[in-house]
């Protein structure tokens, strides 16, 4: 028997639930402002360079402090979170900056939003990327750990961000994306001049790259001069935790110096994964040092 039409009938009570983006099943919250820049790598392929140049850019040349540090003028989403990156993360020439280690299918999306990404060789990154590992005992346990034994781990994606292959693959295949700008950071130490201007007219072309050139490229020398590897390598604190035995944070930067530990079947191991995963065209995109 139907109720009499003068009673209300409650409505059913709908549970309330958080709200989330899905990115192929890894949730992440809504909302992400419209002015997020992000500094995206795979560990280890010049990150830290990379955001302190466009630091530099959005402040006119003027570097970090010694006693300010990178990762709460510009941290990691992974390790803060999003509300963090929300409330605290620094507001420069209207971005919101956030560095992530995310491969792109975890990046949280906006069309808006804009993307600096940079690819570098996994012989030179496989190598850096051990001597850090090796320098964090704290976070890894690994500082006895055999180069050989690391590189194993490297080749079957079982270190942070797991498979570098696919984490570039991904990345590549975005490289053509308007909010996308991608960097090859071997060509950034060959010519750091027109690296620090890509990123300039990336952040906006109307503004950054003429202020850079004004007055005999007084800014853009003041950039060159502060994020050269002698001046990042001064106040090492700025860039990570203490590192007091261990090799420092900022170590060599430098390119084609692999051979330093990894032997020749090794290299040839990362080329044959190379080759598998990417064109003879995308590899003579990404450099010489890919092939």
């Amino acid at each position: 028997m139907d109720p009499p039409s003068d009673i209300p009938v409650p409505a059913p009570k709908v549970e309330k639930l958080p709200a989330y983006t899905n990115h192929d099943g890894f949730l992440l919250p809504v909302g992400f402002p419209t002015t997020n820049l992000f500094i995206v790598t795979y560990p280890k392929c010049g990150t830290t360079w990379t955001q302190h140049i466009t630091y530099l850019i959005l402040h006119d040349g003027v570097p970090l402090s010694a006693d300010q540090r990178m990762d709460v003028v510009w941290p990691h989403l992974e390790e803060v979170g999003s509300e963090f990156v929300r409330e605290k993360a620094t507001i420069a020439g209207g971005y919101r900056l956030i560095k992530t280690h995310f491969p792109h299918k975890y990046t949280p999306k906006n069309p808006k939003a804009k993307y600096i990404y940079v690819a570098r060789n996994p012989k030179d990154c496989v190598v850096s990327f051990y001597h850090h590992t090796v320098g964090f005992p704290k976070h890894y346990d690994f500082a006895e750990g055999e180069f050989d034994t690391y590189f194993n781990l490297f080749l079957q994606g079982k270190v942070d961000s797991n498979d570098y292959f696919e984490f570039l693959r991904e990345w590549l295949d975005h490289k053509d994306d308007p909010n996308v700008l991608f960097l090859r950071y071997e060509k950034g130490r060959q010519d750091t001049r027109e690296y620090i201007l890509q990123i300039a007219a990336f952040l906006d072309d109307s503004i950054y790259p003429q202020r850079l050139l004004a007055d005999d490229e007084r800014i853009l020398k003041l950039v060159m001069e502060h994020s050269s590897l002698d001046s990042m390598k001064q106040n090492p604190r700025r860039w990570c935790s203490d590192r007091t035995g261990f090799k420092p944070f900022i170590r060599k930067g430098s390119t084609g110096g692999w051979d330093e530990l990894l032997s020749e079947e090794q290299a040839a191991l990362l080329q044959k994964r190379l080759d598998e995963m990417f064109t003879k065209e995308e590899l003579g995109f990404l450099g010489d040092q890919y092939h």
